[in-house]
């Protein structure tokens, strides 16, 4: 039994339901979609949310599944074998649709979440900015109080999502004076006047994320669109990037599932010398450290899913899950590559582009060297007490 299937095991039956429902949804639409434009997008985040793919989490009464944050893991994997801009698009369109039912006042929240589970709007979560990512206490869209709700002004990039959402997650600072305690988060729609849609960004390893950019004009956000009050906005966001961190290195095990598999069946296939060339040592052991890294990427994550279940924190095995997996994955896509020779090269053997979304994956949501800042704190936490 696999690592997944025995982590599998132990989810309800409902659970697993849907992960299989991801599994044949992926292996039915995703192999053939290019996401060439949003439209072809939205319809395939439509197709997804009929699944009942968007509404994991979000409670049974409202018209979700009410299953745990390891099967949304899960699903997002699942998803990811086969197209990972995707995965990391419909999670992050889960993501909100999450955040509004558990946390949106009941109009917003009952006029919300039906619309985003049918797939009718797309959402997106909006943190980082032109010159502000890694150090997200130095944002500088604000949010200022006004006539019974708030003014924003700034402006947010490489935000997944944004060229095609109705549906925006906004953080912004209350207070230029607070840091952390003036962060809030505001529900902001697309055709809010003073909304304003950039351009889609078209750098390499972005394809199928709809990754975009917005500015705000005294976008004007009445009071119960506020879905964060300052100071729970920067804590609530600092969950969500744990979570994110752990969602991206099942994204990327997934990948690498998907490359060892494909350079294990073409090196048993292609024969050179009267054998198979996976009959070579060389070629043979270079795969077998691939398989390591898998098991151990696969196991970093799942951890750290189990400890995001039990509402433990979570800062610290996420950074380590995504660490690794960004510390390894390109490497060992590009390991089983060489396996394929110049086959591995081809569009058809869709390698060529897990590495390039392996790479764009080492900058969503916190890179390498900022995972080494967490886990040192983690340390430091432990070792000083």
């Amino acid at each position: 039994m696999q690592t997944c299937e025995r982590f599998d095991a132990a989810l309800t039956s409902s659970e697993q339901t849907l992960i299989i429902k991801a599994r044949d949804f992926a292996a039915r639409q995703l192999p053939q979609a290019t996401l060439a434009n949003s439209d072809e997008h939205r319809q395939l985040l439509s197709r997804a949310c009929h699944e009942g793919l968007a509404g994991i989490e979000v409670p049974v009464q409202m018209g979700g599944a009410s299953a745990s944050f390891s099967t949304r893991m899960r699903v997002c994997e699942e998803l990811a074998r086969h197209h990972a801009g995707f995965a990391f698009s419909l999670v992050n369109h889960h993501n909100i649709v999450s955040r509004v039912a558990h946390s949106g006042q009941p109009a917003l929240r009952d006029s919300l979440v039906p619309l985003m589970l049918a797939g009718e709007h797309i959402g997106c979560t909006a943190m980082t900015e032109p010159q502000s990512g890694s150090d997200f206490t130095a944002l500088q869209t604000t949010a200022v109080p006004h006539d019974n709700g708030w003014l924003l002004n700034g402006a947010k990039a490489w935000i997944t999502n944004a060229s095609l959402a109705d549906v925006f997650l906004v953080y912004a600072q209350t207070d230029v004076t607070a840091g952390a305690k003036g962060v809030g988060g505001f529900i902001v729609f697309a055709d809010d006047p003073g909304f304003k849609r950039g351009p889609a960004c078209t750098v390499a390893g972005t394809e199928g994320m709809g990754v975009g950019e917005f500015g705000l004009t005294d976008c004007f956000i009445p009071e119960e669109r506020l879905l964060y009050p300052p100071g729970d906005g920067f804590y609530a966001a600092m969950r969500g990037v744990n979570q994110a961190r752990v969602h991206v290195a099942a994204i990327n095990a997934a990948m690498l599932d998907t490359a060892l598999s494909t350079a294990c069946g073409y090196s048993e296939s292609r024969q050179a010398f009267g054998k198979p060339v996976m009959a070579f040592q060389g070629l043979s052991w270079s795969l077998a450290g691939v398989a390591t890294h898998l098991e151990a990427m696969r196991l970093l994550a799942y951890a750290g899913a189990q400890v995001i279940d039990a509402g433990q924190d979570a800062q610290g095995i996420a950074a380590m899950a995504k660490k690794y997996a960004n510390d390894h994955t390109l490497q060992a896509i590009s390991t089983c590559m060489q396996a394929m020779g110049a086959h591995g090269l081809t569009p058809q053997a869709g390698l060529d582009r897990m590495l390039t979304w392996a790479k764009a994956f080492c900058y969503t949501d916190g890179t390498p060297e900022m995972m080494n800042e967490r886990i040192v704190r983690q340390l430091r936490k432990v070792h000083q007490s």
